[in-house]
């Protein structure tokens, strides 16, 4: 007995054999990885290849970030030097918060998408190790960051050279400046990039890291206030020391000189401690920056792929 053909007149099927190939073009390897991630994270830092939803945090912080500089080298072309608000040693502890909404927003966009989508397995089955998915993510994070911090005193540093009669003096004047200027960037990016990737790693839950990171900056400048105002000896004297802002303000002036700091003799922000030692601001970062990468690194040996 033959059966009817069930199949709709006019169509037919076929199996194909595709397989698997091998690829044979060239392997740029390890450090070409590395790279692609760096460049990827980074763009997705300022929600670069997103939707326009994504953009809106980071754009619109990094505009607040540039503003004042903006503002600054206007009054300065107006009015000159008389009125300067903001200087190469007061700009980023003045935008301090702006910046730690930036590491908040962003921090968790980096590295909470990658536990929440499980794709680890596929970053560490190439040629990424999970050291360098750690390292690609903070250099990433930091050089966002460094957008932040560095072209708004960039532009402060154009204002000052342009807005005088003498370019050329001027910027003779204003030229050793940019070392610090560099360096005082630096620091704040990649302390804030470390502190952030160091909680947020811990969940992929991108509410819960933001949360936590904003709790962080909270709780430490709180609790170092309550014990800066007791009559408690060094320990009132050292409790500034747990706030990440004020040390950070601390090493700012160190490199730019103030009263009680053995590196210059300029002025006090008034919100540090009176006579407290520029080296213990130093030593208290870099003991922030090494245990905030021993974190993220052993977070990242242990985290499941």
């Amino acid at each position: 007995m033959t059966l009817p053909d069930a199949r709709p007149a006019g169509r037919s099927g076929a199996i194909y054999d595709l397989g698997y190939q091998g690829y044979d073009g060239q392997r740029l390897g390890r450090r070409a990885a590395i790279a692609a991630l760096f460049w990827s994270s980074w763009r997705s830092a300022f929600g670069l290849g997103r939707s326009g939803k994504s953009k809106i945090v980071p754009w619109g912080v990094t505009v607040l970030a540039l503003l004042p500089a903006a503002v600054a080298v206007g009054i300065t072309a107006l009015v000159g030097d008389a009125v300067q608000p903001f200087t190469y040693d007061n700009y980023l502890p003045q935008i301090a918060i702006t910046l730690s909404i930036f590491v908040a927003a962003q921090a968790p966009e980096l590295v909470g998408g990658d536990q929440r989508n499980h794709v680890l397995s596929l970053y560490f089955s190439h040629a990424i190790q999970r050291i360098d998915y750690a390292v690609a993510k903070l250099a990433a994070l930091t050089a966002a960051l460094l957008v932040l911090t560095l072209v708004p005193q960039l532009v402060l540093f154009a204002g000052k050279v342009l807005s005088t009669t003498d370019v050329l003096t001027a910027l003779g004047n204003e030229a050793p400046k940019l070392g610090q200027i560099l360096l005082t960037s630096l620091i704040y990016s990649v302390a804030l990039a470390i502190i952030g990737l160091a909680i947020a790693v811990f969940t992929p839950r991108r509410s819960f890291a933001t949360g936590g990171i904003i709790a962080f900056f909270l709780v430490t400048a709180i609790v170092a206030q309550i014990l800066t105002s007791m009559d408690a000896g060094d320990i009132s004297r050292y409790a500034q020391l747990i706030d990440i802002d004020q040390v950070l303000i601390g090493v700012t002036y160190t490199i730019f000189g103030g009263p009680g700091f053995s590196f210059g003799a300029a002025r006090n922000p008034p919100s540090l401690t009176p006579g407290l030692p520029g080296i213990a601001y130093v030593g208290a970062l870099v003991a922030i920056l090494a245990v905030g990468i021993a974190v993220i690194v052993q977070r990242y040996r242990r985290v499941q792929a």
